[in-house]
């Protein structure tokens, strides 16, 4: 039977349709307040989906209860908690060094330098005389980040050491590290790689201000670059390259991310072993055929699928853009009466008098949009002239209000 965690941010998908041969026949381990949805023969819940332990537990009772043959993980937070189960369990997949590897940031990167692949310096940091030595030794911005973040969740740059302190509480413990602030293009690269086989790569472009537009309230999205653009070929060389040089696992979905500085080099920025955040996951099915996350269920619960025809879908796909809007700090009073002209599979992820503002907003993710859709385009001035209409439109149809909600830092984090 397929053990599934399902983070609360990935609730409502479709599991059963997915997974049809095992439907029925699913086992769940999920936080208390989701649903699973249909096909599930069993459900442990527990109250907090961020506590490690908690969600450990549930999954050994239930591999008490039934034989579990696999266990799928979509979320950054399970990536290394389904690679402790397998090894556990004895179960294929990935496993714990890889896993590690592909969250951690550090070890990440000592391994990607270590392969070839350029890196901006970097060092792991405990204090804030940590992060002042880096700085001292590193003129220049730099970025603190949690070493297994996502999401953009609490990163922070930092122009001056003077503003070390706003960080000094969050970095004591070594769970965080310091790295150089790379200017230039942002790029991601989705890829996935079966039985040491590369099958699919797909190099896209940030628009301007990349996963950290929703600090300044703006909208954010990537665009797939044509083959014939010369960093195309650069950006496939560089994640392929990176993956060898990362623990193997028998089969990866991979959402790296990479600088392009103006001088041309090509700079890790990170890499997760996962499908990306919203709204990529809908730009990959339009490129590759079938939701990017249904493809890595199939495979990494062992089903069959046909690489072939998600080969072919890709390279007849044509140029995709994805955009969304973050949230702003106050309460929706208007949304959206029709989708902007353009746009497809159009998603108003809000709802009338919800409130974002507060310990809410502050404590907002990179992949947190009001609303997402994606435009196509058969050349890239066309796709970007699309994104720019649609999203004047989309910002057009919102109304908002200040918020009474207070800054409770609980909240923020819960």
């Amino acid at each position: 039977m397929i053990l599934v965690l399902i983070s609360p941010r990935n609730a409502g998908l479709p599991f059963a349709e997915w997974l049809p041969e095992e439907s029925g026949q699913l086992l769940a381990v999920t936080a208390q307040e989701v649903a699973a949805g249909p096909g599930f023969a069993d459900v442990e819940r527990v109250t907090d989906y961020t506590d490690d332990a908690s969600v450990l537990a549930a999954a050994r009772r239930m591999a008490e209860r039934h034989t579990v043959t696999r266990v799928l993980a979509l979320a950054e937070a399970d990536v290394e908690r389904a690679a402790r189960l397998r090894a556990e369990l004895g179960l294929p997949g990935q496993l714990a060094a890889s896993a590690r590897a592909y969250r951690d940031k550090v070890v990440m990167k000592e391994l990607a330098a270590a392969g070839g692949v350029a890196v901006p310096p970097f060092a792991a940091v405990a204090s804030a005389a940590d992060v002042a030595a880096f700085m001292a030794a590193h003129p220049g911005p730099v970025v603190v980040k949690p070493r297994g973040g996502s999401g953009s969740t609490g990163v922070a740059v930092l122009h001056d050491p003077s503003q070390i302190t706003q960080v000094a509480d969050r970095v004591t413990g070594g769970d965080y590290e310091v790295e150089g602030y790379v200017t230039g293009r942002m790029c991601h690269v989705d890829a996935l790689h079966v039985q040491g086989e590369p099958v699919v790569c797909v190099p896209s472009v940030y628009t301007d201000g990349g996963c950290l537009s929703h600090w300044t309230d703006s909208g954010n999205g990537s665009w797939t670059l044509p083959a014939s653009d010369p960093l195309y070929e650069r950006l496939v060389g560089e994640t392929w390259r990176l993956v060898g040089a990362l623990p193997a696992a028998p089969a990866l979905f991979v959402h790296a991310e990479f600088f392009v500085t103006d001088t041309g080099e090509v700079v890790l920025c990170e890499i997760a072993g996962r499908v990306g955040g919203t709204p990529i996951p809908a730009m990959l099915h339009a490129v590759l055929g079938l939701d990017p996350r249904h493809l890595w269920a199939r495979i990494e619960c062992g089903l069959p699928v046909d690489l072939d025809a998600v080969r072919a879908h890709a390279e007849a796909a044509p140029l995709v853009a994805n955009f969304g809007l973050p949230p702003r700090d106050g309460r929706i009073v208007r949304l959206p009466s029709q989708a902007p002209d353009g746009a497809r599979d159009f998603t108003v992820l809000a709802h009338l008098g919800e409130d974002w503002g507060g310990a809410r907003y502050a404590g907002r993710k990179s992949g947190d949009f009001i609303a997402t859709w994606l435009v196509t385009a058969d050349d890239a001035e066309e796709l970007l002239a699309l994104v720019d209409k649609t999203s004047a439109q989309t910002e057009a149809g919102f109304g908002w209000e200040p918020s009474d909600r207070p800054a409770d830092p609980e909240e923020a984090t819960g």
